[in-house]
């Protein structure tokens, strides 16, 4: 009986954003309930009421991402609530709770030691949500943890600070004067410069023969044209090209032209090919109108 009262409930939830002003449903009373029950110290029998919940309901309804994301805060393990986290981000990249996943993540990562995969989901997060309140402060703790992992990590960590103060609002003194501190390590010269060195022969090859003076000259051919650029509105940007893949392809079932840019991470996922930042601009509110949340971008 409960779990025909949850599939009949399940179409009719409404989405984060309006849950505080709408009626409970019965699957919102399930995970109340399997909070309260962490509160009183009993974490498995939470997460045991959400199993229950979570083996109804489908990564298309409403509650799918909230019950992920409340068992994972209910999780005893990192290694729980690390998987938790992982899956909402896989099986439901748009939701609401993305945003929270994705910064829980990071802290797992760091609490354990792993500061490349803890800056790696920092940086996503800097690049996906470029709206989000929390931007200011996940800028810092990215450059703190870009620098920490050492010179190999000097040319992420400042471009990691040029968007820390484009986030940063001009009356947060404190938080830019945190993150003013490393823009001096900006000016050192990285230790070895990426370019790959030039083969020792190179410099032996001879110059071409010029051609007789008899024979005319004949005109170089024409550089081809440097392709246009344009505007596109991104939705996302992964560490690995499988989600980003997955992403688009959805988007592209419901209609939007999407694809994936980057053959190296982050891999990221656009849409739209604009001429003009005004119709990027106007697609954009149109792509927030339907829940995909997104930035302009200019690609070169």
């Amino acid at each position: 009986m409960i779990r025909l009262l949850l599939l009949l409930a399940l179409p009719a939830l409404v989405s984060a954003q309006t849950r505080d002003t709408t009626a409970r449903t019965p699957a919102d009373s399930v995970i109340q309930r399997a909070r309260k029950l962490g509160t009183e110290g009993r974490e498995g029998d939470g997460r045991r009421l959400i199993d229950s919940l979570l083996k109804v309901a489908t990564p298309d309804s409403a509650i799918y991402a909230e019950a992920l994301y409340a068992r994972a805060s209910l999780a005893t393990t990192a290694v729980d609530a690390e998987r938790d986290y992982r899956r909402l981000l896989i099986e439901v990249p748009l939701s609401p709770r993305a945003e929270d996943a994705l910064l829980q993540l990071a802290q797992l990562l760091q609490a354990r030691g792993d500061r490349r995969g803890a800056s790696d989901h920092l940086q996503r997060f800097m690049l996906t949500y470029a709206n989000s309140p929390a931007r200011p402060r996940v800028a810092l703790s990215l450059v703190r943890l870009l620098f920490e992992q050492g010179p190999q990590q000097q040319a992420r960590a400042c471009e990691a600070l040029r968007m820390g103060r484009e986030s940063i609002p001009s009356e947060s003194l404190e938080l830019r004067n945190q993150l003013e501190f490393y823009a001096p390590r900006c000016l050192m010269p990285v230790a070895e410069a990426s370019a790959p060195p030039v083969p020792a022969d190179s410099a032996a090859v001879p110059p071409a023969t010029p051609p007789a003076a008899s024979t005319p000259a004949v005109a170089p051919a024409a550089a081809p044209a440097a392709p246009t650029s344009f505007y596109s509105v991104q939705i996302a940007a992964y560490n690995s090209r499988e989600p980003a893949v997955s992403l688009a392809n959805t988007l592209v079932e419901r209609g939007l032209e999407a694809r994936v840019d980057g053959t190296a991470a982050p891999f990221r996922v656009r849409i739209g090919k604009f001429p003009t930042r005004a119709e990027a601009a106007k697609a954009a509110s149109s792509l927030k109108a339907q829940g995909h949340n997104g930035f302009i971008t200019l690609v070169k």
